[in-house]
């Protein structure tokens, strides 16, 4: 729950190959860290990247995307579970563009951070 770009990815393939299930909710996280855990961890079955800040590449000016394009679309249907959610209207989406990416937990309802989690990952 913080900032996601390449150099992040490019650790979560090296130490996590074998990776299954991750969650990068209310996260910042950059289109091509996003293609490249997408291409890179082909064991992956389960992605949540709900309420993210997707940031396009440069030179693109580093403002969140309002709709996540078919390209990923693509890339993610190999997926058993792809959670999605960039809503203007989404109470979650609009804290996590207040918050700027990094989710202030602290400031919320207890047990918000479970809402819309991957089900083996909200305990």
């Amino acid at each position: 729950m913080g900032p996601c770009d390449f150099s992040f990815a490019y650790n979560l393939v090296k130490l996590l190959p074998n990776l299954k299930v991750l969650s990068l909710r209310c996260s910042t996280i950059s289109k091509e860290a996003l293609i490249f855990i997408l291409d890179k961890l082909p064991n992956l079955e389960v992605l949540n990247i709900s309420h993210c800040l997707l940031i396009p590449p440069p030179p693109a000016p580093r403002k969140a995307l309002k709709e996540i394009d078919g390209f990923i679309l693509e890339k993610a249907s190999r997926l058993r579970e792809f959670l999605t959610c960039i809503d203007d209207s989404c109470v979650m989406c609009q804290r996590a563009r207040s918050d700027e990416g990094l989710m202030r937990w602290y400031r919320y309802e207890e047990g918000l951070w479970k809402t819309d989690e991957v089900r083996s990952l909200a305990l």
